[in-house]
């Protein structure tokens, strides 16, 4: 049986947990598919945000935490490819 201070932190890890799952899926997807773009990031963060706002299903805390630690990627991913660039926001 978990500790008490393990059972209260399954929040963060799930946070982490999820935020690193999708920058290495974000990692990838740049490394391998030429057509993925900043111009699509950003379409998929908006979506994101969208998402996040359309709260009609009354999604669980494990959801809602997936969907903030997947938004935080997405804004860390685009700011580091912009960053590349020298904050040009196209190629």
């Amino acid at each position: 049986m978990p500790d008490n201070a393990t059972s209260q932190n399954w929040p963060q890890r799930r946070y982490e947990a999820a935020f690193e799952e999708t920058c290495t899926r974000l990692a990838i997807r740049r490394k391998t598919d030429p057509t993925f773009t900043i111009e699509e990031l950003e379409g998929l963060l908006h979506t994101a945000y969208v998402a996040e706002g359309n709260n009609w299903t009354g999604r669980g805390a494990v959801h809602e935490i997936t969907q903030s630690a997947t938004i935080a990627a997405y804004e860390h991913t685009l700011a580091e490819w912009r960053a590349e660039r020298g904050g040009q926001p196209n190629p």
